[in-house]
C-alpha cells in the first residue's frame, strides 16, 4: 500500500485512505507469502516487537477476513508502531506507543487480535492524514466566501471546525483525550459498517466488470490479429502460386511456409505470435466459406 501522488482537490486526494490498490501478488500479503520469513515466536513487549520489525522488515499477518500490517515509525511518530488494518475496501490506522502496548496488550499476539478485530483506540495518525489533506487543499476553519467548495472540501472544513472545538472548550488531558478518541472510533466503526453494507458490494461489482470487460477487449484483439494473419498469410500464398503455377501441385502446407516466411518478414509485429500454427490454418481456409472456394483453386489437386 502506498500514498498516492496528486496535486489539485479531485485529482489530489483520490484515496482518502492513502492506499493504492494493486493486485494481490503486489500486496502486502503477496509479498509477504513470496519473501517474507514466518514468525518462529511471539514477542512479549514493545521494544521487542519495534526491534524485529526494524531488523526483519514489517510484519504482516492475514486472514479471510482481514489483512493487517505493522511497521516501525521514525520521522515525527519516530518510535511508534504503525498498524495498518485492511478488510475489504475499508482502512484503518492505528499509532501504537510503548505505554499503549506495555499495559493494554503486552504481546505481540494480543496487539494484532485486537487490530484484527478493530478494537483499538487511537486517532492521532488518522487526524494527522485529515489535516494533511485540509493543508494540501489550502483549507482551514476560517470559510472564504468566494470559494466554490465542493463536497469533500464542505466535510474537511466542518471537521477542522469541529476539532478545534474540542481543543479549545476540552480540558487537554488523558481522560478527554480517550473520551474523544472513543468517540472517534466508534464513528469510524459504523462508516466502516456502512460502507460494507452500501458501497463495497457496488464497488465489487464495478471491478468485475472491469475486469470483464478487459478480458473481453483481449479476447477480441487477439480474434482480430487472428483474421488479419490468415488474411495475410492467404494473400502471400496466392502471391507465390500466380507467380509460380507449379507450386499449386505442391503440398499446401510447404506453400505455407514460403508464405509464412515472406509474411513475417513484411509484419514482423503482426507474426510476433502465430506463425507455428499452419495446420490450424490450412484447416481453415479449407473449411471456412470465406476461403474455401479461393483455396481450392490455388490447390485444385493437393487441397
Amino acid at each position: 500500500m502506498e500514498q498516492p501522488e496528486g496535486s489539485q482537490a479531485e485529482l489530489e486526494i483520490k484515496d482518502l485512505e492513502l492506499v493504492r490498490w494493486v493486485a494481490e501478488e503486489d500486496s502486502m500479503r503477496g509479498m509477504s507469502r513470496r519473501h517474507g520469513v514466518r514468525m518462529e515466536k511471539d514477542y512479549g513487549s514493545f521494544q521487542e516487537t519495534y526491534d524485529a520489525i526494524c531488523e526483519l522488515g514489517p510484519i504482516t499477518v492475514s486472514s479471510s477476513v482481514v489483512d493487517v500490517s505493522f511497521f516501525a515509525l521514525g520521522g515525527e511518530f519516530d518510535g511508534y508502531i504503525l498498524a495498518v488494518r485492511q478488510s475489504g475496501r475499508n482502512v484503518r490506522r492505528f499509532l501504537i506507543g510503548r505505554d499503549q502496548f506495555d499495559s493494554c496488550f503486552g504481546t505481540f499476539s494480543a496487539c494484532c487480535d485486537h487490530v484484527q478485530s478493530n478494537n483499538v483506540i487511537d486517532s492521532r495518525i488518522e487526524l494527522k492524514h485529515l489535516e494533511n489533506m485540509a493543508e494540501k487543499l489550502s483549507l482551514s476553519t476560517n470559510v472564504d466566501l468566494d470559494r466554490d467548495y465542493d463536497r469533500l472540501e464542505v466535510d474537511i472544513v466542518a471537521a477542522l471546525q469541529l476539532l478545534d472545538l474540542v481543543r479549545e472548550g476540552f480540558v487537554d488531558d488523558q481522560v478527554t483525550q480517550d473520551i474523544f478518541d472513543l468517540g472517534y472510533c466508534v464513528g469510524r466503526l459504523f462508516s466502516s459498517a456502512q460502507n460494507y453494507v452500501t458501497l463495497e458490494p457496488d464497488a465489487r461489482k464495478a471491478q468485475e466488470y472491469e475486469k470483464s470487460y478487459r478480458e473481453r477487449g483481449k479476447k477480441g484483439k487477439s480474434k482480430d490479429r487472428k483474421e488479419q494473419r490468415l488474411d495475410h498469410l492467404f494473400s502471400h500464398m496466392a502471391r507465390l502460386v500466380g507467380e509460380n503455377p507449379a507450386l499449386s501441385r505442391m503440398k499446401p502446407v510447404e506453400v505455407a511456409k514460403l508464405a509464412v516466411s515472406d509474411a513475417t518478414e513484411e509484419n514482423q509485429e503482426l507474426w510476433s505470435q502465430g506463425s507455428g500454427q499452419l495446420d490450424n490454418y490450412l484447416t481453415l481456409f479449407a473449411s471456412d466459406d470465406a476461403f474455401r472456394v479461393r483455396y481450392r483453386q490455388l490447390f485444385p489437386k493437393t487441397g
